[in-house]
């Protein structure tokens, strides 16, 4: 009993400094592990030689930012540029804005320069790339972009976004939409 007393406290405490360095660190933390996790959809499906997951994540964003579905030979390449950035984004260093940019403006490249999608570009040729963005555009976190933290995954409002629901609702309500 006297052992268990004897670990309590300092077990206690390395818990606590544990969970208040990732609550600090939390966008941090949420970056790399989407980085890891893209990276292992990615590395599973290259391994069977599949691209289901992969086309469905690159068509979701692309249906974001109102893009036509790209070429299959395009996907897994738009698949890393997305893994790329991500991390970037999760951190707050590249505003979304400017990541739906970048990628745009990716996906149009392709479009130009290689419309058959070879030669892929390399994970580090894509890095490179985004890091030309960033130099190019001097893009840099903003002093007062947070990142995304867990209230952001949990989708908790901050009361700043409208949803498309709540726009149609308001629509069919006849109200403005920025009157809640």
């Amino acid at each position: 009993m006297k052992r268990l007393k004897r670990y309590l406290l300092p077990a206690v405490i390395v818990l606590v400094l544990g969970g208040l360095a990732a609550w600090h660190w939390q966008s941090q933390l949420i970056g790399i592990g989407t980085r890891w996790y893209l990276a292992r959809i990615a590395a599973a499906e290259e391994a069977q030689g599949d691209l289901s997951k992969r086309r469905e994540t690159v068509h979701r964003v692309n249906r974001m930012l109102l893009l036509q579905p790209p070429p299959d030979a395009w996907v897994a390449e738009l698949f890393d540029l997305i893994t790329a950035v991500s991390a970037r984004v999760a951190t707050g260093e590249i505003d979304l804005n400017w990541a739906a940019y970048i990628y745009d403006s990716y996906e149009r490249d392709m479009a130009r320069d290689r419309p058959d999608g070879s030669p892929r570009r390399t994970h580090a040729e894509i890095e490179d790339s985004v890091l030309e963005y960033v130099r190019f555009y001097t893009l840099q976190k903003r002093p007062d972009q947070k990142g995304i933290d867990v209230r952001a995954l949990a989708g908790a409002d901050d009361g700043e976004t409208i949803s498309v629901e709540e726009i149609e609702a308001a629509k069919r309500e006849g109200r403005d939409p920025t009157q809640r």
